[in-house]
């Protein structure tokens, strides 16, 4: 019988065999326990007879159909007042250790692992060829084959500096082995260098996964080392195993971003950052969150309350990988204890500066384990900038209360208004170092362009052609959006679903490559043959007629009578000149047009019924979409952005169409059209299949109808009539997502489609704002300008009335007369700047400057002053008053 029919039986020798190796004469005391009692364990003597007494405990746990019994790597150096003992108590390190699980029964890797080894002989290979000494013995765990290296001598823990010393081994120990491992494509647990760490005793049984499998001790040299040697060895080591292990959770995070959809991170060296002063954006999470509100969203679930009090929590289960203990994690109020190996989180207790609050357990979750990232993140979601993962998605109280104390009156909150990411108080940089953001706020981020294979495709055939990447996915999308039949809606399970029709502004000055940019977009998303409208933007019935035709009216019998039928369901209005929207601003039927082009967007009802019924134009609401792609020049765009109260400007998406900064100097090569993949297995234009389907809704997340509910409260509350041109925010971003989902093939809004709408829409307000900020600067140069020559014109008529008596200019002895009142008044020994500032009006220095002086008309006076003895300058740059009075006029 194999041992998954036959049960495992205890072997005492063993354990005692084992425990005398490892303990036998330690100082301290030696900690057994397992799941069988609570995990609060007993400590025996490291005697004969104590461990006798380990060995009768372990039997009696076994028996007790524990999972698994086990002993502490370290000696204790007291009996600790509850639970077992941590890092705090440790005492006696006899050995080192590691932990070689290999195949997948009891610890089946997570959906982003990497493969444990397959088996012993894969573990062995690791540990051979890792650099690190042959070890001393081995030990079967029933599913892991565990290294232990004996020490020549007990080393003993006494200090904390000599716990950190020991602790830097042991975990550099482990990332040697894991970096080892990754060069085979294989997992290993480095995670196991905390020096209460439990190993499962050999000679019990391990009952995981519904198995009983006997563990037992492996071969062995026996060969014992000098605990300096090693540590010389694992300090050689270590750093490059560190970065090996570093890029292997990049690609973990790539594979995790990928399988859920979620935009990765983009990644970045992180800088030291500045001293902590309590009040930073984990510090308020940790203020104002719960562990329940970062822990649930993950995955989590809570499973009650510990015998200490503290929550108990099993970490989130993917493909059958059920955890095996009762719990993976322990909360109090305020720190976090994770026992799971496999929920990505550090184990054990964390020393300080690393333990688990709810902020930094927050970046684990999220971020990858950067706190200086997820930092980062929180701060631009709290300035309301666009995000690289899912900090926007933390409660409204939570990213107020961030800005108020993270943000007001930060000497850096210039920096989230004018670029991204987010530097701030948590990131300075050093003051010989000056960043420059890879990509500016007001362009896509890479992160946008590498979530998936089709936002890379559009990246890479515009730099192909040489023309903006943004410009070409939101014409891109325009195009997609006018092949949407009007039957197909998204619905965002508030307001009544609502057409796809899209309206892009291409931002540019002439010859900036916006008609480029649609060019490019039509090898991307050709229209197939359909009954399309082709319209010219120039007045509003001529939008509407653009659907219609003349047909026969079916109520005149003699057939002669004609009437206007709409034959067209969908239309496409391209304009490559900015000239259009100029006209649009200035043009007497402008309130005509615009109200058109606004009604269009939404589908609403169009036209006049004219008593005349061969002149009657009517659109049926929700009978027609309309999507245009329009290139904007800077001054029409300007004026149009001052028209906010006509309602287009909140309906068009906003991108530059002149190259970015991020242009590669070699082009990349072409691609094809955008295609969906049928279920036969072919390759269909992403168009053609849009154009074929027919009353379709699309649904959205859950999160999303939450968040368009509480973000249209927000503006029926009054933020409209602070922002005016977000009004249409909710509905811009539901349509964006919605088109999205239809570009990547997909009948449902994801996550990710809203995640990456969030992304475009703060990129497109950003070139909205800047476009309307731009036109400011112009308006006040102008200004100024214009002040500044009537000012001089003023100020050159005025001194025209002076004239220099004597050599003097009349202000230059005005004001050395006043400064010798000033100091016959003050008496004593004055400052000159004092008096300067005193004695010396604006109007003097322009007046003075504008009569051809050079110079500064203080200077001249104190040396006038002191000629005719009125001002006697001192040591100092000190001034008093001369013997001398100015004669009285």
């Amino acid at each position: 019988m194999n041992d998954e029919q036959q049960p495992a039986i205890a072997d005492p020798t063993v354990m005692r065999d084992w425990l005398t190796r490892l303990y036998s004469g330690c100082p301290g005391l030696l900690s057994v326990c397992s799941d069988g009692d609570g995990w609060s364990g007993q400590r025996f003597a490291t005697d004969e007879a104590g461990i006798t007494a380990a060995v009768e405990y372990a039997m009696k746990l076994d028996g007790r159909g524990s999972k698994g019994v086990y002993a502490q790597v370290t000696t204790l150096r007291e009996r600790p007042s509850k639970g077992r003992g941590g890092e705090d108590l440790v005492l006696g390190l006899t050995h080192l250790w590691a932990d070689g699980d290999y195949g997948t029964v009891g610890h089946k890797p997570g959906p982003d692992d990497l493969p444990a080894p397959p088996d012993a002989e894969g573990v062995a290979k690791v540990v051979a060829e890792s650099g690190l000494p042959t070890p001393s013995g081995w030990s079967y765990s029933g599913g892991g084959y565990n290294p232990v290296w004996l020490l020549a001598e007990n080393v003993l823990i006494t200090s904390d500096d000599e716990r950190a010393r020991v602790k830097e081994l042991t975990t550099g120990l482990q990332a040697v082995l894991a970096a080892q491992a990754y060069q085979y494509g294989w997992s290993w647990d480095s995670d196991v260098g905390n020096l209460d760490r439990l190993m499962k005793i050999p000679g019990t049984v391990n009952r995981k996964a519904g198995l009983q499998r006997p563990t037992a001790i492996g071969p062995g040299t026996g060969e014992v080392f000098a605990i300096a040697a090693l540590a010389e060895t694992v300090a050689r080591l270590a750093p490059a195993a560190r970065e090996v292990l570093a890029q292997a959770g990049r690609e973990k995070q790539a594979r995790k971003a990928a399988r859920t959809g979620s935009v990765l991170p983009q990644p970045r060296t992180d800088r030291p950052v500045r001293a902590a002063t309590g009040d930073g954006p984990l510090d308020v999470l940790a203020d104002v969150l719960e562990f329940r509100d970062v822990l649930e969203p993950a995955g989590f679930t809570y499973v009650g309350q510990h015998s200490d009090g503290r929550q108990q929590w099993l970490r989130p289960t993917a493909g059958g990988d059920a955890p095996s203990s009762s719990y993976s994690l322990l909360c109090d109020d305020h720190v976090a204890v994770n026992w799971s190996e496999r929920s990505d989180l550090p184990v054990g207790a964390q020393p300080p500066g690393q333990k688990l609050t709810v902020g930094t357990l927050y970046a684990h979750l999220n971020y990858g384990g950067s706190t200086t990232e997820a930092a980062r993140d929180i701060m631009r979601a709290a300035a309301d900038r666009p995000t690289r993962g899912p900090a926007g998605r933390l409660p409204a109280a939570v990213l107020t209360e961030v800005k108020r104390r993270c943000l007001q009156d930060s000497d850096t909150t210039q920096t989230v208004t004018s670029y991204d990411p987010w530097d701030g108080p948590q990131d300075e940089p050093p003051a010989d170092e000056e960043e420059t953001p890879d990509t500016p706020a007001d362009r896509l981020p890479d992160t946008l362009w590498t979530a998936t294979p089709t936002m890379s495709q559009i990246r890479q055939m515009a730099q192909a052609r040489r023309t903006e990447p943004d410009a070409v996915l939101h014409a891109v999308l325009a195009r997609t959006a006018a092949m949407a039949d009007p039957t197909v809606r998204v619905d965002s399970g508030i307001h009544q679903p609502a057409t796809l029709g899209w309206y892009c502004g291409l931002f540019g000055p002439s010859g900036a490559g916006k008609g480029q940019a649609e060019n490019t977009a039509e090898e991307l998303t050709p229209f197939p043959h359909t009954n399309l409208a082709y319209i010219d933007i120039s007045t509003g019935q001529g939008v509407i007629a653009a659907y219609l035709d003349i047909d026969v009216d079916p109520e005149d019998d003699t057939g002669k009578k004609k009437i206007l039928v709409q034959s067209r369901t969908r239309g496409y209005a391209l304009a490559t000149e900015g000239s259009v929207l100029d006209a649009m601003a200035q043009m007497s039927a402008a309130a005509t047009l615009n109200g058109v082009l606004c009604k269009a967007w939404m589908s609403e009802r169009q036209g006049t019924s004219n008593a005349e019924v061969e002149r009657r134009r009517v659109l049926a609401k929700g009978s027609y979409t309309l999507s245009m792609s329009l290139g904007v020049q800077e001054e029409p765009a300007a004026k149009l952005l001052e028209m906010g109260s006509i309602g287009l400007p909140q309906r068009l998406a906003w991108a530059h169409a002149t190259l970015g900064p991020n242009t590669p100097q070699r082009r990349p090569a072409t691609t094809g059209p955008i295609t969906v993949t049928s279920r036969d297995g072919s390759e269909t234009p992403v168009t053609t299949w849009v154009s074929g389907l027919r009353n379709l809704t699309l649904s959205v997340p859950e999160r999303v109808t939450e968040e368009l509910d509480a973000l249209a409260l927000e503006i029926s509350f009054g933020r409209g009539s602070e922002s005016p041109l977000d009004t249409h925010e909710p509905l811009w971003r539901l349509k964006c997502a919605a088109l999205l989902a239809l570009l990547h093939g997909r009948t449902v809004v994801t996550d990710k489609d809203w995640d990456m709408a969030t992304v475009m829409w703060e990129t497109s307000r950003k070139v909205r704002d800047n476009v309307q900020e731009t036109a400011r600067r112009r308006l006040r140069a102008e200004q100024e300008a214009r002040r500044a020559e009537a000012v001089l014109t003023a100020v050159e008529s005025q001194a025209a009335v002076y004239e220099v008596v004597n050599g003097v200019h009349p202000i230059v002895e005005n004001v050395a007369k006043r400064a010798h009142r000033y100091l016959t008044r003050k008496t004593g020994e004055i400052p000159a700047r004092d008096v300067n500032r005193a004695c010396v009006a604006k109007s003097d220095r322009e007046k003075y400057r504008a009569s051809g002086a050079t110079d500064p008309v203080w200077s001249a006076a104190l040396r006038y002053g002191a000629e005719q003895g009125w001002l006697v300058p001192l040591q100092g740059g000190l001034l008093t008053a001369g013997s001398v009075a100015p004669e009285q006029p």
